[in-house]
């Protein structure tokens, strides 16, 4: 008998009305898929498939541009300041996911990330350019993630998180069967970004992020 998650897990895939991209790549670890939600009773306003392996991690997140631009209206932004929002606000939670040493979070560091999020994203006209074969896509830096979103791709918004591996030499593909993409886990559990997989995973402390905060 399938379980309530189980349940769950097939009536999300198949709200999706569109089809994601993923990374092209034969990364036997782990893949998983995460609906990215809007507000309640609306569509899923996106698709998040994840990928690991020992030694490295990417996130292709697939917005459709009509979603994310009606979502961009309300809030009275540009839809290019708002997914170069998404990229950077995303980025700095994967950060602070990675932080598994102990000691206290600093006071004021989230309100100091969160600013740092808002700053990046609206300087994202000088992100550098990389390529995702022959789609561009502009790219920022935080600790060990790289990130960027590209606009090359029809009537999508493209949102990649990676580490461990380089951004620039990534190439995605459409996946249009999600059968090889097993439904994620709630974000809240311990263990979610599957660093369990990552043997020589590069941890990280406040104080290594607080540092790299000053320095920019």
């Amino acid at each position: 008998m399938a379980t309530q998650r189980e349940k769950v897990s097939r009536m999300e895939t198949a709200a999706i009305d569109f089809i994601p991209w993923g990374l092209d790549a034969d990364w036997p670890s782990l893949r998983w898929l995460e609906p990215i939600h809007g507000r309640r009773g609306e569509a899923v306003r996106g698709i998040r498939l994840g990928h690991a392996s020992t030694s490295a991690m990417v996130l292709t997140c697939t917005y459709p541009r009509s979603r994310f631009g009606e979502a961009a209206d309300t809030t009275q932004l540009g839809p290019l300041r708002e997914i170069a929002f998404e990229t950077t606000y995303a980025q700095i939670n994967l950060v602070l996911h990675q932080i598994k040493t102990p000691g206290e979070r600093p006071d004021g560091l989230i309100g100091s990330l969160v600013k740092y999020a808002s700053q990046q994203a609206d300087r994202h006209g000088e992100w550098p350019t990389v390529h995702w074969g022959s789609e561009s896509a502009a790219t920022t830096n935080l600790a060990s993630w790289q990130s960027g979103f590209s606009l090359d791709y029809p009537d999508m918004y493209v949102v990649v998180h990676a580490c461990g591996t380089d951004i620039s030499e990534l190439r995605l593909k459409q996946v249009d069967d999600l059968s090889g993409y097993t439904f994620g886990p709630d974000p809240d559990e311990a263990g979610a970004m599957h660093w369990e997989l990552w043997a020589n995973r590069p941890d990280l402390a406040y104080d290594d992020l607080t540092r790299t905060l000053v320095a920019l």
